[in-house]
């Protein structure tokens, strides 16, 4: 994509991600697992100085009605570095709390304010 169409294309995206923060303050919340974790680049929509290039991508898993869901957590932007030592302060099985949305199980996110005591600051995705 052209790079002039950049600053349009993450607008969009940020209105987008705006628009399913705001409803999904709203949605169930529900218990949830980290399964596999990994360092990846930085989202372009997330913040952070030029040092903090990185963030931790987890996988997560829930179930209702004895059926699987998930989706990924993101921490903030991270330094390289910080972003390496936080994967092991979250292994397999660490609990977290995610919401979902009760007409589309398959849409779930993290919020920060549900989870004030996870090792690392999460970024709503």
């Amino acid at each position: 994509m052209p790079s002039i169409f950049l600053p349009i294309s993450n607008l969009l995206r940020r209105r987008k991600r705006d628009a399913l923060l705001a409803q999904a303050a709203s949605w169930t919340p529900a218990p949830a697992i980290l399964l596999k974790s990994t360092v990846v680049p930085k989202d372009a929509l997330a913040e952070g100085t030029t040092f903090q290039e990185q963030q931790v991508e987890a996988a997560f898993s829930f179930t209702l009605d004895g059926t699987y869901f998930g989706g990924y957590a993101r921490s903030v932007a991270m330094s390289d570095s910080e972003a390496h030592r936080a994967l092991r302060l979250i292994p397999e099985d660490t609990p977290i709390t995610i919401r979902y949305n009760p007409a589309n199980p398959d849409q779930a996110i993290a919020l920060p304010t549900d989870n004030p005591t996870f090792p690392f600051p999460l970024w709503p995705v």
